[in-house]
């Protein structure tokens, strides 16, 4: 469904308005109470669900020069609506969820040549060749089946759902699972992407103990990601995920450990992108690729002193076919912060390094570029002017509270290549059954400095159902950037997004 250029101001009025008049209820009114009745209920079992999201970006992105079509100053819309049925009973769970998304004010001339899509209204455009697209399709339909109340501990998941790899279960600790889910989950495996998101077909298996959790899953992505048609399944990508989990305080006070397994393969309509000639590059139809990841996670949250202090070691390998090369590749996260709780605001500092390999020499038969798979959007890169392939992020993460229902976030980002023999690279993942592959990537030319990310982000939760956030970031290009985007060398992007649930 394509939504007309005449319906454009009036969908962007009814967004405003309608942000204003909830925030305006709500934070008169102040939270529903936790004994009323939820929202939805139709009985003991059934319930009906909803998320309402609404987000506005400006974009200023790098431009390159000369080119047509390089517009990189430019805004865009965005409206996302999930409304849902849950059935919930000792025995079974089942959910079916459709959604709509629009995206408006696309840019239509922001897909430059050469250059490519200038941020990510140029990377919508191109994928729905309208500068209003929106769409309704099944996001997600499944039954789960709880064997605890037959004395088995573990449940079998079936049909359509989302999926995080790291999030294979909730400790219940709040600054806890939010490490998890901030620094851990959807490096792999996501269902959080952009706007649109993803979802994945196929069954998840947990078996569940107090001191460990084993989960297991078979996977086909659906399309999503930059195209509003989400609906299709990418039939020739499959997928098989396993994560065995020591659970928090299991073996060491404060501490959980995980080690997961990624079989990712890969037989589309479409060629890969490596540092090799487009000659040299099999298409994927010929010569998939199949990469075996193998990964451990350590993480830990201990009191120290007047706050406590947290630790992450994250770690992956990968082997398999690269085409027709064999791959070998790796990338590691260290990071460590302490949290001041008894001062104002209650300051958070944290030290954060991540590198992942690229490939030396295009020539040979070895693949050593780290592949990420099916990513998050922008967990990791707020301004997704790059990714984790052939990367390497040393950064200083400060996290403060000014309330108990506010966070500000503030990241300062050094940004390099790992080999700077490798192209420099982007994107996130495969969003279409066919045609583009995913990822980019530029020659360096054998420059190795990215360039500086200075981001900010302000969120503020008003209650259970409804928060509210701001960004603004700048990337000061270094001389990789600069070697492809002439005209303008530094970019700038914020958004300002809501979020309503129930």
């Amino acid at each position: 469904m394509r939504v007309n250029e005449q319906d454009y101001p009036g969908k962007c009025l009814i967004l405003a308005v309608l942000w204003s008049a909830i925030s305006v209820i709500f934070h008169s009114t102040g939270t529903w109470a936790d004994d009323i009745k939820p929202v939805g209920q139709i009985n003991k079992y059934l319930r009906m669900t909803g998320e309402l999201y609404g987000g506005y970006e400006v974009w200023d992105f790098f431009r390159p020069s000369p080119a047509i079509n390089n517009n990189n100053d430019y805004d865009l819309w965005a409206v996302r609506a999930r409304p849902g049925i849950l059935l919930n009973t000792p025995h079974i769970e089942g959910f079916a969820q459709a959604q709509y998304v629009g995206l408006y004010g696309l840019p239509n001339d922001a897909v430059a040549s050469p250059g490519g899509p200038l941020g990510l209204g140029g990377a919508y455009f191109l994928a729905n060749q309208s500068t209003n697209a929106s769409n309704i399709f099944l996001k997600q339909a499944y039954l789960n089946f709880k064997f605890q109340a037959l004395g088995l501990p573990g449940s079998l998941k079936i049909g359509r759902f989302e999926f995080m790899d790291g999030m294979e279960y909730i400790t219940g600790a709040g600054k806890f699972d939010g490490l998890k889910r901030a620094r851990i989950s959807q490096r792999l495996l996501a269902s959080n992407v952009v706007h649109v998101g993803r979802s994945f077909d196929g069954f998840a298996a947990v078996y569940d103990r107090p001191g460990f959790n084993l989960t297991a899953a078979g996977l086909r992505p659906t399309q999503g990601g930059f195209t509003v048609q989400g609906q299709k399944e990418i039939g020739d990508i499959n997928l098989f995920y396993a994560a065995l989990t020591s659970k928090k305080d299991a073996l060491l006070p404060g501490t959980e450990s995980r080690l997961f397994y990624l079989n990712y393969d890969d037989k589309r309509n479409t060629q890969p992108v490596d540092n090799r000639p487009a000659a040299d590059r099999p298409r994927l139809d010929n010569q998939n690729l199949n990469i075996h990841t193998i990964g451990v996670h350590l993480l830990t949250l201990q009191p120290l002193g007047s706050g406590s202090a947290d630790a992450l070691l994250w770690g992956a390998y990968q082997f398999g076919d690269w085409t027709n090369q064999d791959h070998q590749a790796w990338a590691v996260a260290a990071e460590a912060g302490y949290q001041w709780t008894d001062l104002p605001f209650q300051p958070w500092l944290r030290a954060l390094y991540y590198r992942s390999s690229g490939d030396n020499r295009a020539g040979d038969d070895t693949h050593k570029t780290y592949f990420t798979a099916l990513p998050s959007g922008r967990a990791y890169a707020k301004l997704p002017f790059y990714n984790l392939m052939n990367s390497q992020d040393a950064f200083l993460q400060v996290i403060v509270s000014p309330t108990p229902k506010t966070k500000v976030i503030i990241d300062l980002h050094h940004l390099s290549l790992s080999n700077k023999n490798d192209l420099f690279y982007s994107g996130l993942g495969p969003t279409s059954s066919s045609g583009a592959f995913g990822y980019s990537g530029r020659p360096s030319n054998g420059r190795s400095e990215i360039g500086q990310l200075v981001d900010i982000s302000f969120t503020h939760t008003l209650n259970k159902q409804l928060s509210w956030r701001f960004y603004y970031g700048h990337a000061f290009g270094g001389d990789v950037v600069k070697n492809f985007y002439q005209g303008k060398k530094d970019a700038d992007m914020v958004y300002l997004d809501f979020t309503l649930v129930f």
